[in-house]
């Protein structure tokens, strides 16, 4: 959720808007963040998306002016799937198309860039799109539970849990849906702050948005992240893969997609012993939507929005998800990799097992359209991967995140310049 206070001079091209980004995680990026941890800094972990793909001309021009400075770089990890009962590992470069938009004729598959952030962190992403930008004051760790307008200005209001402002705005960027989905009563109670400020203040166009947004679906997934290094390092990255998608002709698995990303801990590449590696699990969303209560201790939803977690659940959903990827042949097991006789997990990897849950993975069903997205009545933009873009860029995809941003903001400016 962003604010935006135009200066009172900002319809001079020179004078930049002053934007407030409020985040309930740790930095921007969302699902497309990074996980890292202080006992171990040498260590990144892309517990939601691996890479991002990129179709559209718009989007490359974007992570084009990115990567001249080094910010975004090409993705270069093996992508494929594994077949669950024999281990067995198909590369397949085509893999995460199948469900692309045809574009101008031509298969979408033949022009898909697959990109990065700088030094394998996803976050890096998100980080340079706001990086040495003085108008806009990122606000992290901060959960907006209210938004009112005022009764003198129409200003929108935003507020904490004790109904205490903690900013206020002119304009509101909606970047994810939570704060308008019928979901958030589910996990946070009480109604979505947004559908809440429309009944307190109607609008029409602003009805039927949300009406559209709170028709969306959403299919969750559980994460297990964890690091290690030296030798048991060497046993993951010799796997040949980076991202796998499990295939299942049973229908049975809990695992969805296996993640392998590694380096090296400082700058004397010639020591292998310095060799780190992490590795992330995705559930299935039948095994997501089963083990609804659980959010990870260490979740966002938790930590900062103080969404009830069932913490005697986790540790057995870590357990069982780590049994089932020991049931994969061909991957390295618990046992093999400890030689001091103790089994226990913490005693075998630097960093986790760490369970999070993505209770909003995958938008399903129709994305708000562009018209909706909209709302200068209410002084509202809709924005993020549960948004129409003008290239149509896949539904639920980081690109169609990115392209709606850029949509959001030129609308903005648009509606300012012809007031």
């Amino acid at each position: 959720l962003a604010e935006l206070a135009p200066s009172p001079s900002s319809s001079s091209s020179s004078v930049a808007p002053r934007i407030a980004l409020y985040e309930m995680g740790r930095g921007p990026g969302g699902r497309a963040s990074t996980r890292k941890t202080r006992s171990a800094p040498h260590i990144h972990i892309n517990h939601g998306a691996p890479y991002a793909d990129v179709r559209s001309s718009t989007g490359r021009s974007i992570l084009s002016s990115l990567s001249s400075a080094c910010l975004v770089a090409p993705y270069v990890g093996v992508r494929g799937s594994l077949d669950l009962s024999t281990g067995a590992f198909s590369r397949d470069i085509d893999v995460d198309e199948s469900s692309c938009n045809e574009t101008e004729g031509a298969s979408a598959s033949a022009s898909v860039d697959y990109v990065t952030g700088a030094n394998g962190e996803m976050s890096q992403i998100a980080s340079s799109l706001i990086a040495n930008t003085p108008s806009i004051e990122p606000k992290y760790k901060t959960m907006v539970r209210h938004l009112t307008r005022s009764t003198s200005n129409g200003e929108w209001e935003l507020r904490d849990k004790s109904q205490q402002i903690i900013g206020v705005a002119d304009w509101l960027i909606v970047a994810g849906s939570s704060v308008a989905h019928p979901r958030w009563s589910n996990i946070f109670g009480g109604d979505p702050p947004l559908v809440q400020a429309e009944r307190d203040h109607p609008d029409p166009k602003l009805r039927e948005a949300l009406d559209a947004i709170a028709m969306q679906e959403v299919s969750p997934r559980m994460a297990v992240f964890f690091s290690c290094s030296g030798s048991v390092a060497r046993q993951w990255l010799s796997l040949g893969f980076n991202v796998a998608t499990v295939d299942d002709d049973q229908n049975c698995s809990i695992l969805s997609k296996i993640m392998i990303h590694g380096g090296r801990k400082g700058d004397n590449g010639d020591d292998e012993d310095e060799e780190w590696c992490s590795i992330v699990l995705h559930s299935t969303e039948e095994f997501a939507i089963r083990n609804s209560g659980v959010y990870g201790a260490s979740s966002t939803a938790a930590r900062v929005g103080g969404a009830a977690t069932d913490a005697s659940m986790e540790n057995s959903l870590v357990e069982e998800m780590m049994a089932a990827l020991g049931e994969v042949p061909g991957i390295p097991s618990n046992s093999s990799n400890n030689n001091s006789g103790d089994c226990s997990l913490s005693n075998i990897y630097n960093y986790g097992p760490a369970l999070h849950r993505w209770g909003n993975a995958f938008p399903k069903g129709e994305p708000l359209r562009e018209d909706l997205a909209f709302v200068p009545s209410s002084r509202i933009a809709f924005c993020g991967d549960y948004v129409a873009s003008p290239e149509r860029a896949r539904f639920g995809s980081f690109e169609s995140a990115l392209l709606s941003g850029t949509f959001a903001g030129e609308n903005i400016s648009k509606y300012y310049n012809e007031s």
